[in-house]
Formats: structure tokens, C-alpha cells, sequence
């Protein structure tokens, strides 16, 4: 299943790319993952692994496209579940930064089942869009489970529960 979300943020294209390229800073925006390790490189780039711990489960994915200021593409790695293709997208506008973010996701669920859980998943995505620009604008935001993040610069985010 496919589907799209996008979100406008008042801040420039350069530093919502940084932010949201470097996959360690999910936690600070994505209430469901608790924590990404970067596995091997010095930074986001092309061929970069992260290995991702989220309240239920786990994935290991690639940074399989990296177009510094522009758009990537991070794909799961062969036994993880659920698969996923997540292909970022930043464009420049006259207040800030678009970004649009378009996910594949298979979920391994029957086809009537799948579509009901994508939708889900697709809100809970857009929420979470909406903490990213909450953070990056306000320099704070509260995750859905209660969490306080603090953006101390575009760089680096600390949590307070």
C-alpha cells in the first residue's frame, strides 16, 4: 500500500533536511520510536544503516537515495517487518520548507486488513509530521505519549517526561 503526506515548515530548506535526514533524531518527533542507532557511516548519506526500535518492534533499513537538500529514500532491510520504502521529499517555498513524504508499506495483512491499518498509519504519520513542525518552528513540542522534547538547537533535541 502507498500513500502521501505533506507539511509546510517555517524554517529553511537546509535545516529541516539536516534534521530529518539524520534518522537518530526520529525519536524527538515519532512518539512510536523509542530509539535509532546508526550502524555504520559517519552521517546520513547514501548506503548509511540504521537500526530502529519502535514500542512494538524493529527494523534495520538503508538510506538507499541521499540528494543532499533535496529529497532520500530509506528502505528496510530484507527480514524486517513491516517492509517499507519511505522517499522524503523538500522543496523550498516562500515560508519555509514542503515537505512531502511518501511511504510503501507492506504490512503483511490480508488486503481488506491492510488497507484499514494503512489509514491508521497514514494519520499517525501526518500527527507526527505535525511534531517535526512544531519542533523545528517553536523549538518544542509534546509527543502523543506524553514526552516533552526540547530543541536546544536545529542540531540536537533533549526529552523531558
Amino acid at each position: 500500500m502507498k500513500f502521501q503526506n505533506e507539511i509546510e515548515i517555517q524554517a529553511s530548506i537546509n535545516d529541516v533536511f539536516e534534521f530529518v535526514a539524520d534518522m537518530r533524531n526520529m525519536p524527538k518527533w515519532n512518539y512510536f520510536v523509542t530509539k535509532v542507532t546508526q550502524e555504520n557511516g559517519n552521517g546520513p548519506e547514501r548506503g548509511v544503516r540504521y537500526y530502529q526500535t519502535r514500542k512494538t518492534d524493529s527494523q534495520r533499513y538503508e538510506i538507499i537515495h541521499y540528494e543532499l537538500g533535496q529529497s532520500l529514500i530509506i528502505k528496510t532491510i530484507s527480514g524486517s517487518s513491516p517492509m517499507f520504502e519511505r522517499h522524503l521529499r523538500f522543496e523550498a517555498t516562500a515560508n519555509g520548507t514542503r515537505l512531502i513524504d511518501e511511504m510503501t508499506l507492506r504490512t503483511g495483512y490480508p488486503g481488506i486488513l491492510e488497507r484499514f491499518v494503512v489509514g491508521r498509519i497514514r494519520r499517525a504519520v501526518a500527527e507526527n509530521l505535525g511534531k517535526l513542525k512544531k519542533l523545528i518552528e517553536y523549538g518544542q513540542t509534546q509527543l502523543q505519549d506524553g514526552r516533552d522534547i526540547y530543541l536546544a538547537s536545529i542540531g540536537g533535541a533533549e526529552a523531558k517526561k
